[in-house]
């Protein structure tokens, strides 16, 4: 049986990471995904363009090849510090998106990195 802290050992393992750098120079380019609840974002806000999937609805929400959404379209996720984004990132992965990387640091990396 696998602990909470190894299924987030193994989403990071599988999951690329994307700097803050990087995000800010391509982000109009890509799908970004902030799979905070929505009072987590109502508190602190979120990154411009961003579109809120709760990590727990990810899988009903989206799916490749399905109206707009194409397999191989970039996307990036984010939580507050990157557990839960990677958790949601492999799962994108498992419904078959191939371009799926996670914001390193989280949303409270990129608030000091635009501040």
């Amino acid at each position: 049986m696998k602990s909470l802290a190894d299924l987030i050992n193994e989403a990071h393992m599988v999951v690329p990471k994307i700097k803050c750098e990087e995000l800010a120079d391509n982000n109009s380019a890509l799908m970004l995904i902030d799979v905070r609840e929505s009072s987590e974002i109502e508190e602190t806000g979120s990154i411009d363009g961003a579109v809120n999937i709760p990590r727990g609805l990810i899988e009903m929400k989206l799916s490749p090849n399905d109206g707009s959404m194409k397999a191989d379209m970039p996307i990036v996720v984010f939580c507050g510090g990157g557990s839960r984004a990677a958790l949601a990132g492999a799962t994108l992965q498992e419904l078959g998106f191939k371009n799926v990387k996670n914001l390193e640091s989280g949303f409270r990396g990129w608030k000091n990195f635009s501040k």
